[in-house]
Parts: structure tokens; sequence; C-alpha cells
């Protein structure tokens, strides 16, 4: 099976660089997409969503990734994200927290439409943290 080189970066941390895959999944802002070898060339926004990407010999790495761009040139995929968490990371009683209080406070009529999105965002992080944490 044929691969190509991905990194991963957030402001935090540097997940992987140039290291070899056979794939990758993420979720854009179009829905989501695998990316294989040979995979033409492209750039887009990513939205919050669950991401996976297969090493070369080894075992699949999951996590969750909040907004970024993802680019695809000369056969390497480059990935800024806003924020990432692995599979492992995933604090699954905070996320259910964090859902709560966001639900809770969708519910304030007086919110204006941008603490509105940005609660909106809150909730669907959780919600996507704790079914991918869930599986541990």
């Amino acid at each position: 099976m044929d691969s190509f080189s991905l990194s991963v970066y957030a402001p935090e941390r540097r997940l992987t660089q140039d290291e070899k895959v056979h794939s990758f999944v993420v979720t854009t802002s179009k829905g989501e997409i695998q990316i294989l070898s040979g995979h033409a060339d492209m750039i887009s926004a990513l939205d919050t969503g669950h991401f996976i990407y297969t090493p070369v010999g080894k075992s699949p790495v999951r996590g969750v990734i909040s907004s970024g761009f993802v680019n695809v040139e000369d056969g390497a995929v480059k990935v800024i994200a806003e924020t990432l968490e692995l599979e492992n990371e995933i604090d699954v009683s905070r996320a259910k927290a964090a859902q709560v209080k966001a639900q809770q406070m969708l519910t304030d009529a007086s919110l204006d439409p941008a603490a509105f999105r940005k609660y909106q965002l809150k909730l669907q992080r959780a919600v996507i943290r704790q079914s991918l944490g869930g599986r541990n």
C-alpha cells in the first residue's frame, strides 16, 4: 500500500511531522474526507470533528480537531489545527460537564448571535469528544 507524508500541528504541540501514513480521515467544512496516496492538491477549512490516520507499520491514531486547515500539496499533507486532542487524552467527565454547561447557556434568550454560535461549537465539541473518548 502506498504512503504519503503527514504533518499535524496545533499551537500547543506538534503531533507528527513528515510521518509516513497510508491514510488520513478528517472532517472539513464540506464533510468528512479521506486522503490517500496520490490525492489531488487541495486546501480546505476543517470543522470540529474526529480525525484518524494510519502510520506505516503502526496502529491507527485517533483524535478530535477543533477547526483549522488541511493542505494537500505535492504528495504531502499538512494540518494546522486550532486545538487537537488524542483519543486517550480525552476526559469524558469533563466533556460531559462542558456539554451540560453549553446546553444551559444555549437556553439563554439574551445571548447575542456570536455568543450563541460560541456555545453551539462548545456543545458540538463536547459531544464529539465524548463519542471518541467513550471508546477507551
